[in-house]
């Protein structure tokens, strides 16, 4: 029993540190300042850390950084790759290269120019393909304040993913937070566009204004306000990859706005049918700002 309840406490002290690495991926960040946010001495938040999130912590910084630079490379292409380097938190161009050959087999410059089209063996990923007879409606612009959330994190997404959708209601409402007014959010923090799944982290969320201690594996933060353009969606989740992926490939670069480096976010307007696997209707949030 002091082991379970041991584990659950450093789910919720780790949480803290992945939310910290998530709102300041732009800037210098250390183990130390990591492990400073979790309450944990150095020594024992590298273990912890790694047995919980299966990487290390540079890694996860790392990929985090690299995961955001990949996809400004695609949709904010009046930026140089420098600029986009150091919005990421690289301290230089070259360090910036050097780690993105690593993870996507080809320099910035060549994901850039198309690169990304192309299934390499070595990383195993490749670009999802969009039915042809999808069509994407024109989005409304809003603004949109901050959200305070419930969350769980999931280190792949799924075809199916309402066995994490279904522990979440269970949780919530031995909370009594399904009592209250509340929203089901589906949170991506890197962008849906590239397969495999399993290296994508997803998050399970819960909008709701009462005040839940967070525990174990549920954390608490909020998303921070901003502009977005809004698409409506009625589609399965397999399709809802292929719908935010039309937004980003089609919309964005015929419009007058860059790709704000925030997670995009879905809210399910039938989440009885997110517990089943059924199709879903969706408000697609993808965070834009105005190209200077």
């Amino acid at each position: 029993m002091k082991k379970t309840i041991t584990k659950k406490s450093h789910f919720e002290q780790i949480n803290l540190a992945l939310v910290y690495v998530q709102n300041n991926y732009s800037s210098n960040i250390t183990a130390e300042d990591l492990a400073k946010v979790s309450a944990y001495s150095i020594f024992h938040f590298h273990r912890i850390f790694k047995e919980l999130t299966g990487t290390s912590v540079n890694n996860y910084i790392r990929n985090t950084r690299l995961e955001k630079a990949s996809n400004l490379l695609l949709y904010n292409y009046h930026k140089s790759i420098q600029t986009i380097a150091l919005e990421c938190g690289f301290s230089t161009a070259t360090s910036f290269t050097q780690a993105f050959k690593k993870m996507f087999s080809m320099t910035p410059k060549d994901w850039r120019k198309g690169g990304y089209k192309i299934n390499n063996p070595r990383n195993n990923i490749s670009l999802i393909r969009v039915d042809e007879s999808m069509v994407l409606e024109s989005p409304q612009i809003v603004t949109k304040e901050s959200v305070p959330i419930l969350y769980t994190r999931v280190y792949k997404y799924e075809n199916d993913i309402s066995s994490v959708w279904n522990e979440m209601y269970e949780w919530c409402e031995a909370m009594n937070v399904l009592n209250k007014p509340h929203k089901y959010i589906g949170l991506f923090h890197n962008h849906p566009s590239f397969l495999p799944y399993n290296t994508m982290r997803y998050s399970a969320c819960i909008r709701t204004d009462e005040d839940i201690i967070p525990s174990g594996k549920i954390g608490r933060c909020k998303l921070s306000s901003g502009k977005f353009a809004k698409f409506e969606f009625t589609c399965s989740h397999l399709d809802l990859y292929k719908m935010m992926h039309l937004a980003y490939l089609t919309w964005i670069p015929s419009s007058n706005y860059e790709v704000r480096n925030f997670p995009a976010y879905v809210e399910y307007k039938n989440p009885e049918h997110l517990m089943s696997n059924d199709i879903l209707e969706i408000d697609f949030y993808l965070p834009i700002q105005i190209i200077i």
